[in-house]
């Protein structure tokens, strides 16, 4: 049989395909050679299987909705009573504790990039459809230069990234900047939190009147209220923080 001919000059249509058909495409292909697991007991299917989602402990929902901690028996915040944060609101269904800490401490510091799937994917999850609430922007809690080095990347960045994806909201990355290279916050008291992140941080630019703070754990609120405290000082009139998980205090694991 012989080869088909064409006439010079006649060009034949190729098929067309969408930037979108070519990246669902690569998606299917990139699922088919490398399935998902699930990173906490290795089941197929998902990033975190449902059992396992199901064992991360969960907080009240008798909260503050200021703080997120657990209410007093008198309906009061231990924290916010006595002094209010000068951020408004904390997004967190999940409490700083086994399994989850081990997870997120693997993520944030034993370059399990792995979990940033299951990590944000779960959280994001736990409010159906919708976002917790609707800031303007996500505003990732910066690290030092000379940390973000060592490390090699921003975790709070890893989760304003999916999460600004998933329901369309811009992430600010380079509004907020660390100037001061702070020491670690484990084991330090709240006062000694706060002096060791006075004037940690300095931002440029203009925001919105309603952004939300992304990190990955609150301890003691201090890192979210100096932002706070910055942010309201340029006119930023309601300030979110969501969080991975909220710490208690009397259950606050190493690093946290």
């Amino acid at each position: 049989m012989q080869p088909p001919t064409f006439a010079k000059g006649v060009r034949i249509p190729l098929p067309r395909f969408s930037l979108q058909q070519l990246s669902q495409s690569r998606r299917k292909l990139t699922q088919w050679l490398f399935p998902e697991h699930c990173r906490a007991c290795g089941v197929p299917g998902t990033a975190l299987c449902e059992a396992c989602a199901r064992d991360w402990p969960r907080l009240p929902e008798n909260r503050c909705s200021y703080c997120a901690l657990p209410l007093l028996a008198n309906g009061d915040c231990p924290v916010c009573s006595v002094e209010a944060p000068q951020y408004d609101h904390v997004y967190t269904p999940f409490v700083y504790a086994e399994p989850l800490n081990a997870a997120i401490l693997a993520w944030k510091f034993h370059q399990r990039l792995d979990w940033t799937r299951a990590l944000a994917t779960t959280w994001a999850d736990s409010w159906g459809t919708q976002p917790p609430s609707h800031p303007a922007c996500l505003l990732p809690v910066p690290l030092h230069p000379k940390r973000l080095r060592e490390r090699g990347y921003n975790q709070a960045l890893l989760l304003a990234r999916y999460w600004g994806k998933r329901w369309r909201i811009p992430v600010k990355a380079g509004v907020l900047r660390r100037c001061r290279n702070t020491r670690h916050q484990t084991g330090l008291s709240a006062a000694a939190r706060r002096e060791n992140l006075d004037s940690a941080f300095t931002m440029r630019g203009k925001l919105p009147d309603h952004v939300a703070i992304i990190d990955d754990v609150m301890t003691t609120g201090t890192t979210a209220g100096q932002i706070a405290e910055l942010l309201k000082s340029v006119g930023v009139q309601r300030i979110d923080v969501w969080v991975l998980a909220r710490a208690l205090r009397e259950t606050v694991p190493a690093h946290a």
